[in-house]
């Protein structure tokens, strides 16, 4: 409910006044009133006063200068200037006239006998009746939703109570908008057709409040206003309250409810948090378990295994995700964000998995319901839907690669600790190997296999890395590394020299400079099989010991 300038024109002491403005003027907020007494009174408006004045003070002022002090008015967004007219001008001065033309500031003129005290003590009464009014409603309003909260009704009970006093549909959203809740499934879907503007006519408000137009297909492409106020609690966990305007308008009643309703969304989504922490403490409890192996009591584990929806009787994988970040100073708020859309992912491709996040790692308990015990298609089957997940990761994500580690399939839950163990040697692996392949099994690492027993004992490890190779890592000058990286490349290039140039971004003629190179220095033949093959086998051993 607004005071508006043609609700003021109303009152006896205007009955014989001139109004000097446009049609559009007239719904003009008056959100205050002062009579002017010195020539920088803008400094001390708030915006939206009605202001009174005889032009007294600035009756030394000349016609710049009164534009500039109309001008300051202007862009305090008084709602009128009310005139009565002294001896010292005899009518508007002209400069003001066309400042109020050009900013569509309305006039009224006064006759001289009108006090101005009489009507800065009836619309002073008008805005501290409206105010009281206000707060009573936002003392009803409150005790309301306060009750609701105590009560713990669900966050559809909050919604359904503020559109009861708005008289407009109310969805939740999550941050990806998907919906969450909604009083009104026909608004669930819209197209922008303008961005998010601040509301800058609302001050104080606990949560931002934001405004634009959108189009509802659903509502015969029906263009709306709509008011999105985003919620965020201790954690940045974050949703949307969004209101759209598709019976009435806003007034500052309705933004009172909006903002208690936001309020006790507030609170019921820390709540929900909370209860989230201890469910997901206990679970992960449980997963820990199962993946060391510490089942001590068959019951007691089939029943906390039957809390977090796992048979034990299942047959599963275990797959351990990591995130590389092309930015190394990557806040902590990005890489939760990052891990966050990882497992929602994870959850959109396999409804039914256990995830666990440890230590900037995703751990899955991946199910096989294939029915049948050919583990090769099964492994196939895992590595399909984990190329959907990754894929999806990577074409929302553009700083962030995903490595992962796939453990042998486990026949019963006492194979789980193995089936882990084997995915995050496998994880190990993938993130040191000199080529990136986001989907690698257990199965699939070869000689890895047998030299990663070895990871700890570097000493062990040295003993099957050939003297050709270690007369090149013997080889004290300083185009050593680079005479290492080309022949590793020469190798995984099936000894193709041109290939290698390519992948290497050098000249042909460069890599086989190098190679001669190597050559001379380590007597090494590259025409013979058995030597190159402990070469490579001593390559990857290097790879380990770097690690390490």
């Amino acid at each position: 409910m607004h005071y508006t300038v043609k609700e003021l024109l109303t009152l006896d002491e205007f009955r014989n006044a001139e109004y000097i403005g446009t049609k559009q003027s007239l719904a003009k907020n008056i959100k205050g009133i002062t009579v002017i007494d010195s020539p920088d009174i803008s400094l001390w408006l708030n915006g939206g006063e009605t202001i009174l004045t005889s032009f007294f003070p600035i009756k030394d002022l000349n016609d710049e200068e009164m534009r500039a002090w109309m001008h300051e008015l202007a862009d305090k967004k008084i709602s009128a200037l009310i005139v009565k007219l002294r001896t010292e001008f005899t009518s508007i001065p002209e400069p003001v006239m066309d400042v109020c033309r050009e900013r569509n500031v309305p006039i009224i003129s006064l006759p001289t006998a009108v006090p101005f005290i009489d009507i800065i003590y009836k619309v002073t009464r008008k805005i501290f009746n409206q105010d009281v009014e206000k707060l009573e409603y936002f003392r009803e309003i409150h005790h309301r939703f306060t009750a609701l909260s105590i009560q713990n009704v669900s966050d559809e009970v909050i919604i359904e109570t503020l559109e009861s006093l708005i008289g407009n549909p109310v969805t939740i959203y999550n941050e990806l908008f998907k919906v969450i809740a909604t009083t009104d499934s026909e608004v669930e879907l819209f197209y922008e057709s303008d961005k998010f503007q601040v509301e800058k006519n609302i001050k104080n408000t606990i949560f931002p409040i934001y405004r634009r137009f959108v189009i509802y297909p659903k509502l015969q492409d029906r263009e709306c206003e709509q008011i999105m106020i985003p919620i965020t609690t201790v954690n940045q966990t974050k949703v949307m309250l969004v209101i759209s305007a598709i019976h009435s308008g806003f007034s500052d009643f309705d933004f009172i409810a909006i903002e208690n309703a936001a309020t006790a969304l507030s609170l019921n989504l820390a709540k929900k948090i909370a209860i989230s922490e201890v469910e997901k403490k206990y679970k992960n409890e449980i997963i820990d378990d199962l993946l060391s192996g510490d089942i001590k009591h068959e019951d007691d584990i089939a029943e906390r295994a039957d809390n977090i929806k796992f048979d034990l009787n299942s047959r599963s994988a275990v797959v351990v995700f990591t995130l590389k970040f092309k930015n190394k100073k990557v806040t902590g708020d990005s890489r939760e964000r990052y891990y966050n859309i990882l497992i929602n992912n994870i959850e959109y491709y396999l409804k039914n998995a256990i995830v666990r996040e440890r230590f900037n790692q995703v751990i899955v308990i991946w199910p096989v319901h294939s029915g049948q015990s050919n583990k090769k298609k099964e492994m196939n089957s895992i590595k399909r839907t984990l190329g959907y997940v990754i894929n999806k990761f990577e074409s929302t994500v553009s700083d962030a690669r995903v490595y992962t580690g796939i453990g042998s399939i486990a026949d019963t839950v006492h194979d789980l600790p193995r089936s882990h163990k084997e995915a995050q040697e496998v994880l190990d692996v993938n993130e040191m190997s000199y080529e990136h392949n986001p989907i690698l099994s257990f199965e699939e690492l070869g000689i890895y296999r047998l030299l990663y027993q070895f990871k700890h004992d570097n000493n062990k490890l040295k003993e099957f890395i050939p003297q050709s190779l270690q007369r090149l890592l013997d080889y004290n000058k300083s185009n050593r590394e680079q005479l290492i990286e080309t022949l590793e490349m020469y190798l995984q290039c099936q000894q193709n020299v041109s290939r290698s140039a390519d992948r290497l971004f050098v000249h042909y003629k460069t890599v086989s400079y190098r190679l001669d190179k190597i050559k001379e220095i380590t007597q090494m033949d590259y025409e013979d099989a058995n030597e190159m093959l402990s070469v490579q086998v001593g390559l990857k051993i290097l790879e380990i010991m770097r690690k390490e």
